[in-house]
């Protein structure tokens, strides 16, 4: 697993799509990413794929839709280690993280552009690990800080609207595929081949950025 310390290392990294967006706050909603930014460096976001280009979601207790496996990432944390780490929390069971293949760089600023503070989304890419104890190729095992990530409204050029509702149900594939095991048993994971009409607020362009 590689180690990322600063996301700013991954600017000039090839195959790594490393973007920039600005968005200004009234005073209470910059306070709160200001304190946010005390302790997080942003967000971990994991998308795990499977061969036919589906891309496995989660309706988290955290927020209302679906979403990809993420979570806020500490001050002095690896990236790379957090992704694990939540990809496994979330979906209660461990996957392949992979690369970073995205980065967004956001700067929040005040109304009147005296402050700012800046907070990262860091996407990797994963997979599922094969033949670990039986079929369906796994065995078994908090929603973004403010300011942190894109919006469906403020997302980077490129993103495209909504490309309908999701894909097959869980399990689909019969036994042994990538929609067998503890995915099919878990109401609250399944895998869209497009982005479902219930998709968190706030999550729609980074489901719809991994399906594209």
């Amino acid at each position: 697993m590689v180690s990322i310390r600063d996301p700013e290392s991954l600017r000039e990294e090839p195959g790594v799509d490393f973007r920039e967006q600005e968005q200004v706050v009234d005073s209470e909603a910059f306070e709160q990413a200001a304190e946010g930014a005390e302790n997080q460096s942003g967000l971990v976001v994991v998308a795990v794929t499977d061969e036919q280009g589906r891309l496995l979601l989660v309706d988290s207790e955290w927020v209302d839709g679906w979403t990809l496996p993420n979570g806020p990432v500490g001050a002095d944390e690896d990236w790379a280690v957090a992704a694990d780490r939540w990809a496994e929390d979330e979906l209660s069971f461990p996957v392949q993280v992979e690369q970073p293949e995205l980065v967004i760089r956001t700067e929040t600023r005040t109304e009147d552009g005296d402050e700012s503070v800046v907070g990262y989304t860091v996407a990797f890419t994963a997979s599922l690990i094969p033949a670990m104890g039986g079929p369906g190729g796994v065995g078994p095992g908090g929603g973004p800080p403010p300011g942190v990530g894109p919006d469906d409204e403020d997302s980077p050029e490129g993103e495209g609207p909504p490309a309908g509702p999701g894909g097959p149900p869980a399990g689909a594939g019969g036994p042994g595929g990538p929609g067998a095991g503890p995915i099919a048993s878990n109401p609250n994971l399944d895998w869209f081949a497009a982005v479902p009409d219930e998709v968190a607020p706030g999550h729609h362009a980074l489901v719809q950025y991994f399906l594209d």
